[in-house]
């Protein structure tokens, strides 16, 4: 697989925060590996209160809003400029951030994020616009909570066709990267319970088949037991993994929204960085 075809495009959301921050040093690292370009996504706030404000102050208002937006653009230009990646900007319509992402992004390959802006006290947290965008994005999403290399990736594999899907993508970029692999099966707990042993060599068949479907590819394996979503994020924290990577099942608009799923659980509660590879990538 080409680089250019697997990964050209990286859209970057910005918003001036802290984690959109993080999110550019994040993905000028990748664009650098890749020879990706870059685009910068600044979306217009609404100016939202509840009474009519007269007309010369809400001008001035508007006028400062779009001043500090520059500003954000401005500055997240010269950073890629700064590390050599090619970037340019583009600015969203005032609306639903989240609804301009996701309709810009149809024409990216990776889509990097902070996990929230400026207002949100937890630093680990999902924003709402992050939220929306990782529920709903048929572009692979990775959603920054601190500034890392990717050289150290846990990469979750359940048997499906979908994780299958996200250990080749995590494949890709290990070996652009140089990054090591670990490979994580999780196994139900009322399984373990009922069957130790069967639970353990379902676990490792399921780690030797998807070996089977990316050649050429040296990995620790690790098969645990325990509710999926808290497990995964545990064995992150404990071995130190910047990055985590599996796949998203694909759900509809409004099941993605009513039903949880490990993919959502583990971004919203890692304290590492999330990469998600939606079903219809």
């Amino acid at each position: 697989m080409a680089t250019r075809e697997f990964l050209g495009k990286i859209l970057v959301p910005i918003d001036g925060s802290a984690s959109s921050l993080m999110a550019e040093e994040t993905a000028a690292i990748i664009a650098k590996k890749f020879s990706a370009t870059v685009t910068v996504f600044s979306v217009a706030q609404e100016l939202k209160v509840g009474y009519q404000l007269p007309r010369n102050i809400e001008d001035e208002i508007v006028g400062h809003i779009e001043q500090e937006a520059e500003k954000i653009i401005n500055n997240a230009q010269a950073l890629f400029n700064e590390e050599g990646v090619s970037v340019e900007a583009k600015k969203g319509k005032s609306g639903d951030p989240a609804e301009s992402i996701l309709e810009f992004s149809n024409d990216c390959d990776l889509i990097v994020m902070g996990a929230h802006g400026e207002n949100e006290e937890d630093p680990y947290a999902l924003g709402s616009v992050t939220k929306k965008v990782m529920r709903l994005a048929i572009r692979p999403t990775l959603i920054v909570k601190k500034i890392t290399p990717l050289s150290d990736l846990l990469v979750c594999i359940d048997g499906s066709e979908h994780s299958i899907k996200a250990f080749k993508y995590a494949a890709e970029i290990a070996e652009k990267m140089v990054s090591k692999i670990t490979l994580l099966n999780v196994q139900e707990p009322r399984i373990y319970d009922y069957a130790p042993q069967t639970a353990k060599d379902l676990g490792e068949r399921i780690l030797s088949d998807a070996l089977k479907a990316v050649e050429k590819v040296k990995v620790d394996k690790k098969v645990e037991f325990g509710v999926p979503s808290d497990k995964i994020v545990r064995v992150a924290e404990k071995g130190n993994h910047d990055l985590i990577i599996l796949g998203s099942r694909g759900l509809g608009t409004v099941k993605r929204f009513l039903l949880g799923s490990v993919s959502d659980d583990v971004a919203h509660k890692a304290k590492c960085s999330v990469l998600i590879i939606p079903a219809k990538t």
